[in-house]
């Protein structure tokens, strides 16, 4: 998998993937980090520190969770597969 395809795709538009939550389970979401499709009230307040955001950049996926309406995050080796989704919401 690549995971600087992926984050790309979160960014131009919603993306269709699945993933294996810590309990187990294959969790589905609909998911983006494109600005235009995170509601103003939703967008992140701060940033990471820099020894934070190296590790996110190594090991996790920050996106916005359409159907939850909140930012999620999962650990890049669990994603089971992606595709870039043709509807925007």
């Amino acid at each position: 998998m690549d995971i600087n395809d992926l984050r790309k795709a979160l960014s131009e538009g919603i993306v269709l993937f699945e993933f294996i939550k810590k309990d187990g389970t294959l969790r589905h979401v609909r998911g983006t980090t494109n600005k235009d499709l995170v509601p103003t009230d939703n967008m992140p307040k701060g940033k990471r520190k820099p020894a934070q955001q190296a590790l996110y950049e190594r090991q996790v996926v920050t996106f916005y969770d359409i159907d939850a309406k909140g930012w999620r995050s999962m650990r890049i080796d669990t994603i089971w597969t992606y595709k870039r989704s043709m509807r925007l919401v």
